[in-house]
Formats: C-alpha cells, sequence, structure tokens
C-alpha cells in the first residue's frame, strides 16, 4: 500500500484524501492548529507536528508520496526549512509534489504565460511561493529526489466557490476592464495529482488551470443567470485605495496555458470552464 503525507492539511488535502482513500492510499495528514485534528476519519490520519517529527524519525515509516501544500512565509516552505533532512532519508520515497500557485507568475498585462515564462511575482504571496519553489528544486536536484511542482490556479469547489459567497452576501463585486483570471475546480486538481503520481518525471513543473481563463464579472453573470441571486453591486479597481490595489487579487492580469498538463499527465479535465464547475455546484445546491 502507498503512504501519502500531506503537510499542510486544509481545502485541497480534505478532498483529495477522500478521492485517494479509494486508490490504496493510507493518508496521513499534518496540521498546527489542534483544532483540526478533529478532521480525523477512516480517510485519514492527522498529526502535529511533534507527532511527526517522530514520525519521520521512525526508519519503518515507509512514506511513499510527500504532496506539501502548506502556505509559504517570507522564509520559505516551513516544511523544508524544519524537515528537509529527514525528506532525504526516506528510502521508499516515490513522489513528492508541491504546491505552489500562479502568482510567480505575476502581472502580464492579460496574456498568456506557460511554464517556461519569466517569474515576476512582485506580491508579498507571489515572492514567498518562488523562494520555496527554489528551495525545493535546488535540495532535489541535489538529492535527486523525484519532485513535481504545480503552479496552481484559483481553487473552487464544493464549499469554496464564488457562488456561495454572493449567496452569504460577503462577495466583493470588483470589476476592472480587460481583467483575466484563471481557475481550476477541485476534482480535476486532485485528477492532476493523481496522474502525476502515476507517471512521476522529476523535475518538472505544471500549470493547473482550466480553458477557460476569463473575468470575475463573467462568472457572476453567469451564477446569477442559473439561480436567483441578485448581481452584486459593482466597485470599481480605480476606486480602492493605493494599498487595496497594490495588496489586490486585481493587481495581476495573465492568462494560464495548460497545454503541458494535458501532453505530459494526459488529463481530460472535467470542468473544462467555470461554467461546467458552477452548473455542477449550483446543482448540488438544489
Amino acid at each position: 500500500m502507498n503512504k501519502l503525507l500531506i503537510c499542510g492539511f486544509g481545502y485541497t488535502a480534505s478532498i483529495l484524501a477522500r478521492k485517494f482513500a479509494s486508490k490504496d492510499f493510507q493518508i496521513i495528514g499534518t496540521t498546527r492548529d489542534e483544532q483540526k485534528k478533529t478532521l480525523a476519519s477512516k480517510f485519514v490520519n492527522i498529526i502535529n507536528h511533534r507527532e511527526l517529527r517522530s514520525l519521520l524519525k521512525n526508519s519503518k515509516q515507509e512514506i511513499t508520496h510527500v504532496m506539501l501544500s502548506a502556505p509559504p512565509s517570507d522564509r520559505g516552505d516551513p516544511f523544508f526549512l524544519d524537515y528537509q533532512n529527514d525528506i532525504s532519508k526516506m528510502k521508499t520515497l516515490k513522489w513528492i509534489g508541491y504546491l505552489s500557485a500562479t502568482n510567480v507568475y505575476g502581472d502580464y498585462n492579460g496574456e498568456y504565460v506557460n511554464e517556461f515564462s519569466l517569474l515576476k511575482g512582485n506580491t508579498s504571496k507571489g515572492i514567498n511561493r518562488i523562494k520555496a519553489e527554489n528551495q525545493w528544486t535546488e535540495y532535489c536536484k541535489k538529492e535527486e529526489l523525484p519532485l513535481h511542482i504545480f503552479r496552481i490556479a484559483g481553487i473552487y469547489g464544493p464549499e469554496r466557490n464564488t457562488y456561495e459567497r454572493i449567496k452569504s452576501k460577503k462577495f466583493n463585486h470588483i470589476v476592472k476592464n480587460n481583467q483575466f483570471f484563471s481557475r481550476i475546480y477541485i476534482t480535476d486538481l486532485v485528477n492532476v495529482l493523481f496522474a502525476s503520481m502515476s507517471k512521476p518525471n522529476p523535475i518538472n513543473i505544471y500549470n493547473v488551470a482550466d480553458d477557460m481563463p476569463s473575468s470575475m464579472s463573467d462568472v457572476v453573470d453567469f451564477i446569477c443567470q442559473r439561480t436567483s441571486c441578485t448581481i452584486p453591486e459593482k466597485i470599481s479597481f480605480e476606486d480602492l485605495e493605493k494599498e487595496q490595489q497594490k495588496d489586490s487579487f486585481y493587481s495581476e492580469n495573465k492568462r494560464i496555458n495548460n497545454r503541458l498538463l494535458k501532453e505530459d499527465l494526459g488529463i481530460i479535465l472535467e470542468y473544462p470552464s467555470y461554467r461546467e464547475g458552477y452548473e455542477e455546484i449550483i446543482k448540488n445546491d438544489n
């Protein structure tokens, strides 16, 4: 049986754990939040970092896969800083997956970017992601470890989506002309990760996004046309304070090319655009 260690048990990890439990995986998730240990189930054993340290020092832990999904700090990836030496001692390790984000690319004025595009991220989150990517890339090259990096667009799915925020009146409808966003439905992301584990090709980088970059207004309009929701009042990006603009999700404008994902891993997206994704979310809400 494969044994998957997930470092940073959040939204993506919780969905992945349920999917992977049926694929002959034993799953261990880590958290610094003791309250999250209540999420432990038949699918996953959740441990804190003291327990993780004990696990990694056990020569019989037999971990085969490691997924790194904790957000980085200004020092880089927290798991790398604390446990890099333990990773190199894993004799049964087949795959390491670092979950990065497309904010590493920065602003491209709405142009397409691919895995070979220059990393121009200049927000604090983008800079931290670049630092974490570099840490793992350099280390895994030196140690000849099977690293895959996933630059993931905006993740959405059940319980985490624009429809829920519109319904709960918690959505700020910021509008900026000619602004594009890329996104990925959580099911497709999980399928990508599994395909990568089945076809490890270190050291490789994949953009993870659907086929249709679009404006947030397009998504809002689609949701409100399909439901009884009223289109929220629009807020012009230009009306935001300069500091808000600088740190805003809207400060970067790019479209994500996902060609390598399909060619290298053979991925066929179940939700190739926001339309299929939100049709599914709305259907399950009724």
